[in-house]
């Protein structure tokens, strides 16, 4: 039968391995070509993508590293112009007559600088200008240009900012000092601090520019990096020529980007491309790279050309064969998958015509089976779920603990031995009326009414049993009052509330039941609330695991199992919440839907309004 059936379906079809190994003879130098060219192309865009991102890294980097360096600069000078020892110093060594303490403030001075300046050894010098007139540097051979140092433009502007550091970069520097055996770093300050009574006009810190040159210094050929003011005078640069004079041989291609904020464009550098990137600092420092544009695609070119030509030659013969073959397969194929596509979505309806190749009008047949299966083995889990979920619901219901009766029943025996009391028919039928709800006479449901009523009931006999030693306080929304809810939920809740709350209690107890609705969420909420002893946390643990009050239950669900029903009937949404304090009392909250004619159903309600409240002692 089986070798029929593929016979059948083998007849006047091809196996799809005659057709993709016919495909691949025929395509397989066209889609190398193709693949080819464009793996070459991605990895030239991502190859240009990775070099510009990590020149951006690098820009913000150096970016970070000058910023350092010029802040330790910055906050160390200052200080210094802020500090009266190194100010009463400097004012010393130079108006001192005598040689001797002129000598040893000198020292003093120079071992106070040292102090700022530990962390670093690229400190040329600090000349201290006086207010009449007058020199001191700290490096005795320095030479000493007073004239044209207080002419520069710098010291005027220094001047007119108090207190504010002024930092010049490596090109004003050479324009000041003029060494073109090295590079300096220069910074002026002039100090609000004691300025009449030490004479110190300016303060001027001259520092080797080795630390800004190894910053600027990277490791791939080519690239150029440039820090600028916002006056365009060179900070530092990665070529020691600019950095002594300016940026007049980098103008044809730097130009733009003094213009903006940040950006990158591509501009020509003698003949050849070059790639810039530039970002401006808070401070207003211009950070720029150069890249040498050309360099980076000139070695894919031959490759992409290349592999253009080749490809080139197998297109034909790809356009003119490629759908033959093609449409075999892909047809039938993408009508499997758009089926599959529904099954996904949770059509379980979904079904194709088989058609295609061999192995795919049999994969095509394959599915329908598969689908068909399906919709039988859901049926089935289905119908497991729902019975293991009513035989859960039904099991929670119907346990019943032997204890209580026999309590009662032993407390019955003995009002009737004593007493012979009127009180043995009415705890008879409260008992009679409470064990017919217990075994779910009337289905799974009641009304909240009923199972007030029931409540009462129970109440009444635990009062009887334990002594009249506590009060009761039922206060219900009369709009819940004919609503559905599970049979039996209140009952080990009370009887919780009772013998962990109330009872041996010295004074008098007072046990609250309230009910309201919450039409905004479609919900009633029950509130059970005693004033009694409270529990601990073992306690609370306890009758969350049912084990609180075994021997005196009356149908053995504790609370956990009372929110084990609630969320098996009517899911996680709803369920018991239990507060408690040592010494204050405890409160159970039970949350469930507005349930009306038929359970499940939701109630629409409007309005507040409360019944009377009943009390009983």
């Amino acid at each position: 039968m089986i070798s029929k059936r593929w016979f059948k379906l083998r007849k006047g079809r091809w196996k799809i391995s005659i057709i993709v190994s016919s495909s691949f003879v025929l395509l397989i130098t066209l889609p190398l070509c193709i693949i080819t060219a464009f793996a070459v192309e991605s990895f030239k865009d991502i190859w240009i993508e990775q070099t510009t991102v990590r020149s951006k890294q690098a820009l913000t980097q150096l970016e970070g590293a000058v910023d350092a360096q010029t802040k330790a600069i910055t906050n160390s000078v200052a200080t210094i112009a802020n500090d009266a020892d190194v100010i009463s110093a400097a004012s010393y060594t130079y108006y001192s007559e005598d040689r001797q303490e002129k000598l040893s403030t000198s020292r003093l001075l120079e071992s106070q600088l040292h102090n700022y300046f530990h962390y670093t050894s690229d400190v040329a010098t600090v000349l201290f200008f006086y207010k009449d007139r007058g020199i001191h540097s700290t490096k005795e051979n320095w030479p000493l240009q007073e004239s044209l140092w207080r002419s520069q433009e710098w010291y005027e502007k220094a001047k007119s900012r108090s207190n504010k550091v002024v930092l010049m970069g490596t090109e004003q520097s050479f324009s000041m000092i003029g060494d073109e055996q090295q590079s300096y770093v220069t910074a002026a300050i002039a100090p609000s601090f004691g300025t009449e009574l030490y004479g110190i006009e300016m303060i001027l810190f001259v520092f080797h520019s080795n630390k800004w040159i190894e910053l600027m210094t990277t490791d791939e050929a080519g690239v150029q990096s440039f820090v600028i003011d916002k006056e365009g005078f060179v900070i530092a640069s990665s070529i020691e020529s600019t950095m002594q004079t300016g940026m007049n041989d980098h103008d044809r291609y730097l130009s733009s980007a003094l213009a903006t904020d940040r950006g990158q464009y591509i501009a020509e550098d003698q003949g050849e491309e070059v790639l810039v990137m530039y970002e401006t600092a808070d401070n207003g420092w211009k950070y720029a790279q150069v890249l040498p544009y050309a360099k980076l695609v000139q070695q894919l070119d031959g490759v992409y050309w290349r592999v253009i030509g080749v490809s080139a030659a197998g297109l034909l013969i790809f356009l003119a064969v490629a759908y033959i073959f093609a449409h075999q397969i892909v047809k039938p194929i993408r009508s499997l998958v758009g089926q599959m596509s529904k099954v996904k979505m949770g059509n379980m309806k979904a079904k194709i015509v088989a058609s295609g190749p061999y192995e795919i009008y049999a994969l095509g047949n394959s599915f329908n089976d598969m689908v068909g299966e399906l919709n039988e083995y859901i049926g089935q889990i289905e119908e497991k779920e729902k019975q293991k979920r009513l035989t859960e619901i039904a099991a929670l219901q119907s346990q019943i603990n032997p204890h209580f009766l026999l309590n009662t029943l032993n407390t019955i025996k003995l009002m009737a031995v004593i007493s012979k009391a009127d009180n043995i028919q009415r705890m008879t039928e409260l008992l009679s009326k409470l064990l017919s709800a217990s075994f779910n006479r009337g289905g799974m449901y009641t009304t909240v009414e009923e199972e007030l009523l029931l409540t009462e009931y129970y109440l009444q006999i635990m009062k009887i049993r334990y002594g009249d030693g506590f009060d009761v306080e039922i206060d219900v929304d009369k709009e819940v009052k004919g609503l559905y809810m599970l049979k039996l939920l209140l009952q080990p809740i009370v009887e919780n509330a009772i013998v962990h709350g109330l009872h041996h209690m010295e004074k008098r107890g007072l046990l609250r039941i309230t009910c309201s609705f919450r039409a905004n969420e479609k919900r009633c909420l029950f509130t059970i609330e005693d004033n009694g002893r409270g529990m601990t946390l073992e306690e609370i643990e306890k009758i969350w695991s049912g084990n609180g009050i075994e021997n005196s239950k009356f149908n053995g669900i504790g609370l956990r199992n009372v929110n084990d029903r609630l969320q098996l009937n009517y899911g996680f949404t709803y369920g018991a919440e239990l507060i408690s304090e040592v010494g204050k009392g405890s409160t159970v909250y039970i949350s469930i839907p507005l349930l009306q004619d038929e359970p499940g159903a939701e109630l629409e309600i409007e309005g507040d309004e409360r019944v009377a409240s009943r009390t009983f002692s």
